[in-house]
């Protein structure tokens, strides 16, 4: 059940900026045939779902995504590697630039032990419970709390201490909920993250499969990464609005809101919430699905 209701202009300027990322544009080819682990969304097991049914309210969210292969996606990545997968984070709440509670979601960290590098630089996050210059995380939407949850459908099932081919992006401003720190995201999450098939090639059941030798190997474009990408596509976009507007495409109102979270992100970044935070949070998503229970 989604049970967020609240569609005002400013939630909807947020949707629209977060719309602009410029991630995995070529056509999709050469998928692969086996399911490899950590290819295909999580399925719910039974004590899944009986934590689910727990909860007062659930709310499922999934990532979007173009069409990839494994050639845009290293194009797009700021970081190639390869790591061991060693856990994650307990849920968070992060409140964006624009929106406050109304905006806000649960996320959760997954932390990747760095093996191979094929592309970028690896940022440690220093705050990751194993602790090394080679641990990073993987930020996804999602999160089971005290009343509510959040079922994030694109999450790929993760086996610890497995190993991972990743394909990650950094965002470099505060748009889209991100916070200040050392943190990566994975194109569609499940797109970004390739588990190991039969053969021993790392594989994705939506793009195809590749291995340890061609990576070794793979050549890398000079495009920008999607980290840069979105940077330029929000400035379009604000361009864009601008010229709207002195056409009189647009009003006073929808430009200053548009303008408000263009500065927002570009000056400051999202937070995560305190105790307080959630409680207002769950208590909003719990009274927002009883209204349409109703």
């Amino acid at each position: 059940m989604n049970i967020r209701t609240k569609q005002g202009l400013r939630l909807s300027v947020l949707a629209a900026f977060s719309s602009v990322s410029l991630v995995c544009v070529a056509a999709l080819s050469g998928c692969g045939s086996q399911p490899p682990q950590g290819a295909s969304s999580a399925e719910v097991s039974h004590s899944q779902i009986d934590v689910l049914q727990s909860k007062e309210a659930v709310l499922h969210v999934s990532a979007s995504s173009a069409e990839c292969t494994l050639e845009s996606l290293r194009d797009d990545s700021d970081l190639v590697a390869s790591g061991r997968y060693l856990g994650k984070s307990d849920p968070f709440l992060v409140i964006p630039v624009v929106g406050g509670i109304d905006s806000a979601m649960y996320y959760t960290d997954y932390y990747f032990a760095v093996e191979d590098v094929f592309k970028g630089d690896v940022l440690a996050d220093s705050s990751a419970p194993s602790r090394g210059d080679s641990v990073i995380s993987v930020r996804m939407k999602g999160g089971v709390g005290d009343r509510v949850a959040v079922v994030n459908d694109n999450a790929p099932e993760l086996e610890e201490g497995a190993d991972y081919l990743l394909f990650l992006y950094r965002v470099l401003d505060g748009l889209d909920g991100n916070t200040e720190g050392n943190h990566y995201y994975s194109f569609g999450d499940k797109l970004g993250i390739w588990g190991k098939d039969s053969a021993g090639n790392f594989a994705n059941a939506e793009v195809g499969s590749v291995s340890a030798d061609s990576l070794a190997v793979m050549p890398i474009s000079d495009a920008a990464p999607a980290s840069e990408q979105n940077l330029a596509s929000e400035d379009a976009m604000i361009d864009d609005v601008r010229a709207r507007y002195n056409e009189g495409q647009i009003d006073k109102k929808t430009l200053d809101a548009y303008e408000e979270l263009y500065s927002a992100s570009r000056n400051g970044f999202a937070t995560v919430g305190t105790d307080d935070d959630v409680r207002a949070f769950e208590e909003a998503m719990v009274e927002s699905s009883a209204s349409q229970s109703s």
